[in-house]
């Protein structure tokens, strides 16, 4: 990711956490044109109602059309995806320059189609991303079982690297802190001496690994390397060291990607043309849209 890309998260993840209260999730693993999803929050309680975001950093971003708005470009294979996207989808523009960031819902009714397979959306200057947007935002995001289903895609990418290795996640805890659970670390085959593969920011306030696995890993199984840390109130931040693999939920959720993917093989019909224990010497058979029809001769 460039830099400015990066400043561009950062803002806006400051932005969801610190003046909304809500979980923001970056996508470690690209996706089509989502860069994360915030997840909302009551008292610090995720409630699994969801938005998916597009962010655009840059000063460019930022030109003025003539009645005053700004204009975001783009093209229309992201129109595509976003549409048949299980959640919602916001795009936020974000200035480094000028510390300015600004939102717009993707709808139907905003877009504006132009030629070469590109699009267009204006996005007023009003339409600032701080706290005062956080009730308009949070109308319409998705339910909790959009949230299950949107989970397991987002991780599918995942869930394809981890599959048939060693892996290992140290999920950080922030004891002293009401967002305990924060950043999990993967590593492939050893975490002792490597960097991580990924370094994923799910943060939840809860205390409980337990908890915060079942909500945002729910598709691996874990046990401790060497048994759960010790906390003593010191610690700013301690580490779970835990063996994952990938669970029922996350084996068959892989099945049905290829099954999707590639459909099923079809094999030859041990039957076809045998017609066991029936005396047909004398009978006619026939198929018909592929079904066998027998003509009986009863003369």
């Amino acid at each position: 990711m460039k830099q400015t890309d990066r400043v561009g998260v950062n803002a806006v993840e400051k932005i969801f956490i610190e003046q909304f209260g809500w979980i923001f999730r970056e996508q470690a693993i690209s996706d089509y044109g989502i860069d994360a999803h915030v997840e909302v929050t009551n008292d610090e309680e995720p409630l699994g109602r969801l938005l998916a975001l597009q962010i655009k950093s840059g000063a460019s971003f930022f030109k003025k059309n003539k009645v005053g708005n700004y204009v975001f470009y783009g093209k229309a294979r992201h129109l595509r995806y976003w549409g048949r996207h299980a959640l919602p989808v916001a795009i936020v523009l974000h200035n480094p320059e000028t510390g300015e960031t600004v939102w717009q819902r993707i709808e139907d009714s905003k877009i504006r189609h132009h030629k070469n397979d590109r699009w267009s959306i204006e996005i007023p200057p009003a339409n600032v991303l701080d706290k005062s947007a956080k009730e308009n935002l949070e109308r319409g995001v998705s339910d909790i079982t959009v949230y299950r289903r949107m989970r397991l895609m987002f991780d599918a990418p995942m869930m394809r690297e981890l599959e048939g290795k060693n892996v290992f996640f140290v999920v950080e805890e922030w004891p002293n802190k009401s967002l305990g659970m924060r950043t999990t670390l993967v590593y492939f085959e050893d975490y002792v001496d490597n960097s991580p593969e990924y370094r994923e920011e799910r943060w939840q306030p809860t205390h409980s690994l337990g908890e915060y696995m079942a909500h945002n890993w729910p598709w691996v199984s874990y046990e401790y390397v060497e048994g759960p840390p010790f906390i003593d109130g010191s610690d700013e931040c301690v580490g779970h060291e835990i063996r994952v693999e990938l669970n029922e939920i996350g084996k068959a959720f892989l099945t049905l990607e290829r099954f999707y993917e590639e459909g099923v093989e079809v094999g030859e019909d041990e039957y076809y043309g045998q017609h066991n224990d029936v005396d047909d010497e004398e009978d006619d058979w026939i198929y018909v849209d592929d079904v066998m029809i027998r003509i009986r001769d009863d003369d």
